[in-house]
């Protein structure tokens, strides 16, 4: 299967509604506390969901692809989706993925190219999970 059907692309800060697949598990997370993230099973991989505050404020596609052309198609969707109009900023390339920051600095974004994994998530929520 070939992305833009692999998941579903979600709004960040809008209420936590119909599930976006079928639910695998629902956990606290780990480093913010009050957030809860969502684990489901999407064609190709999973989509967690981390919502705090009663919205959405971090989606991480877990949906590696095989190919580059498709990993790119997917990736200019996914960030033209979760950019709503603006640029991003690549910040820093590791060696192993690369961190972005959008115009507005409102939004960031890792992508894992070694494991093909996108986070897209709220900088206030950033602030609370790393502070």
């Amino acid at each position: 299967m070939r992305w833009p059907s692999r998941s579903p692309m979600l709004s960040l800060l809008s209420p936590h509604r119909e599930p976006p697949g079928s639910l695998i598990d629902t956990t606290p997370h780990e480093h913010a506390p009050g957030a809860v993230v969502y684990r489901y099973g999407v064609p190709g991989g999973n989509l967690l969901v981390t919502v705090w505050k009663e919205v959405v404020h971090e989606v991480i596609h877990q949906t590696p692809c095989h190919f580059e052309e498709d990993s790119a198609a997917r990736n200019r969707e996914l960030f033209a989706h979760y950019g709503e109009g603006q640029q991003w900023v690549e910040i820093l390339d590791n060696g192993f993925g690369k961190t972005y920051r959008r115009q507005d600095q409102e939004r960031y974004a890792l992508w894992s190219y070694t494991m093909d994994i996108v986070t897209f998530g709220t900088m206030a929520f950033h602030e609370v999970k790393w502070g």
